[in-house]
């Protein structure tokens, strides 16, 4: 009986182990929809994805010409502390205890208040239940990190608040202030009246105070406009579309409005990072409409050089296995590379309503597209963080080889001891006198 027992611990703790080794894989099991138009920020290692627009099928009721798309409430990661590949990544829902109190697409969302809070500015809201739009009254929340709740306001702010809008040029400084230019208010955003914005914002997340600049040579009107903050502190916005009156058809903006280069289309849905060189923009995508039919702008992969002026475009062509074109992804600079998300699929031929549920990767340091993250030559320096995470890693693994040594110790050493041996002589002995099978106990004398 005492050998069964021990075998029975001994598999017991083998398959904890085994379970234990397999925990990290299988946390990061979701896969989500395919989505455009979502918000995607970076903390640490982990970059954080917020809602997006989402392909209704048209099987559902619900899907007419007009009604094509429904908003995304979801909050999730994808963790960057770790070797993965494109077919693979780690991504892990936070919806169950982060959903964001509205479907949400359009938004811009930046890190602040000492890395604490992430700041959702602006964006579509819409209510999960009924599918109406304006779902709150405010256009601006946070979302803290560590107790992963969401406000919609912050005790102490003050000054004049950033009115509702979507689609703005938001950037937030190493000083830790929200910088917020342009944008746009429709009906999705609670205003019959087409109206674009040319007015400039800052928020400060430490001290908590809203300004409404007012600035000279300010640029035109526009939404859909990247904002790129460089070294020196200036932003820089490229593309987006333009407006001379409220009501009217938005107009694209040139993308020449001050850089050199030919054949360059205008865009929206495009994106733009700063390169680690800190003096190359890398802009990706964009459609040249911002309808449901979405065609390519044309290249999809530029370069602007803002080491002096006159800025210039350049146009390469990447190496790799190239995504498709893309429109309304996210772009976020993680170390040498760029990791592209999502997104809607462009088309040149015919109007597309497709979406990306991918993850892109590409290495900035020769600007080709790869399939594997993290898998570099080079050793980085760890830091702090890194050897926090090392030691939560490899703790459990040694508790466990440690446990299953000790009590493969035991197990060996009690087997050999002589007594155990005579004794389980004895009790074999016992039962084969009471006529009883071996592995079963005659009844105590009473």
């Amino acid at each position: 009986m005492l050998t069964t027992n021990f075998k029975d611990v001994f598999f017991l703790l083998s398959i904890i182990f085994i379970l234990s080794l397999n925990v990290h894989s299988k946390a990061h099991s979701f896969k989500p929809e395919p989505r455009g138009g979502h918000m995607a920020t970076l903390v640490n290692d982990r970059i954080y994805f917020f809602g997006g627009s989402r392909r209704i099928p048209m099987t559902s009721p619900s899907w007419n010409q007009t009604h094509q798309f429904n908003l995304s409430d979801e909050v999730f990661y994808l963790d960057l502390s770790s070797q993965f590949t494109v077919d693979l990544p780690p991504l892990t829902d936070l919806s169950s205890t982060s959903r964001m109190p509205f479907g949400s697409e359009r938004g811009v969302t930046v890190l602040g208040n000492g890395g604490v809070r992430i700041f959702l500015i602006g964006g579509v809201q819409q209510d999960m239940k009924t599918f109406g739009y304006n779902a709150t009254n405010s256009s601006f929340w946070t979302y803290n990190i560590n107790s992963q709740r969401w406000n919609d306001s912050m005790p102490g702010t003050y000054g004049l608040p950033l009115p509702r809008r979507r689609s703005t040029a938001t950037i937030i400084d190493k000083n830790e202030i929200i910088y917020i230019f342009g944008g746009r208010v429709q009906i999705d955003t609670g205003s019959d009246v087409f109206t674009l914005f040319d007015d400039f914002f800052t928020f400060d997340t430490l001290l908590l105070k809203w300004t409404n600049l007012s600035l000279p040579n300010h640029p035109s009107k526009r939404s859909h406009a990247t904002a790129t903050l460089m070294p020196d502190g200036k932003i820089i916005y490229i593309g987006g579309v333009t407006q001379s009156t409220p009501g009217e058809v938005a107009n694209r903006l040139s993308m020449n409005e001050f850089a050199l280069g030919n054949n360059i289309d205008p865009r929206v849905g495009h994106t733009a990072v700063l390169a680690p060189n800190n003096y190359t923009i890398v802009i990706l995508g964009g459609t040249q409409s911002y309808g449901l039919a979405q065609a390519t702008s044309h290249p999809v992969f530029l370069l602007l050089e803002v080491k002096s002026e006159p800025f210039q475009y350049s146009s390469p062509q990447p190496s790799g296995i190239v995504p498709p074109p893309l429109a309304y992804h996210t772009a976020t600079l993680y170390q040498n590379y760029m990791i592209v998300a999502f997104g809607n699929i462009t088309n040149d031929s015919e109007p597309s309503t497709n979406t990306s549920a991918n993850i892109y990767l590409m290495n900035l340091s020769n600007y080709t597209w790869v399939t594997q993250f993290g898998m570099t030559t080079t050793t980085p320096v760890p830091n702090a963080s890194d050897n926090t995470k090392l030691v939560v890693i490899i703790i459990p693994i040694f508790g466990g080889l440690v446990i299953i040594a000790i009590v493969g110790i035991i197990v060996w050493r009690f087997r050999r001891r002589p007594w155990y041996s005579s004794k389980l002589e004895s009790m074999s002995n016992k039962q084969y006198n009471s006529g009883l099978p071996p592995g079963i106990h005659p009844d105590p004398p009473k």
